[in-house]
């Protein structure tokens, strides 16, 4: 079995990471964007307003910051992944996390600040198995310089 592999720039790892921590005690969400040829690579972070009506326990991305990040990435960079944190809890998809229509994004991380010191992160992806409904496989990640 092939396992799923991403690289993340170090720079979006750390906004990312700095994002959610300024995003708490709400579930924060985000975008990274960069390349798929070869093995993927995240090389931009773009924070996006979480626009759910329980943004302590949900995540919605706000539509408009969504439009806006997805048309300033202007086709110089494909869309990697979605970002969203869980302040009290592991980073393993809830039943609402798996219920996504983000199912042909390449990558879903979760960020866990269960320790906000010590942050928790976990990259799944959507796979489609002939005549089986989508699952969750994870990702090992890779933090890269540049």
């Amino acid at each position: 079995m092939n396992r799923l592999q991403i690289r993340i720039d170090r720079q979006a790892w750390s906004e990312m990471i700095g994002h959610c921590i300024e995003s708490m005690p709400h579930e924060a969400c985000g975008l990274l964007f960069g390349s798929t040829e070869g093995i993927p690579a995240a090389l931009t972070y773009v924070p996006v307003a979480n626009a759910s009506a329980n943004p302590l326990h949900n995540f919605e991305l706000h539509p408009q910051e969504l439009v806006r990040a997805l048309y300033a990435a202007g086709g110089k960079q494909e869309l990697i992944g979605i970002v969203h944190s869980h302040p009290r809890t592991a980073p393993y998809p809830s039943d609402q996390d798996l219920a996504t229509f983000w199912h042909t994004t390449p990558s879903h991380w979760i960020v866990s600040l269960r320790n906000p010191a010590l942050p928790e992160v976990n990259a799944f992806a959507f796979r489609k198995r002939q005549q089986e409904h989508s699952r969750l496989e994870a990702i090992l990640y890779e933090i890269v310089m540049d």
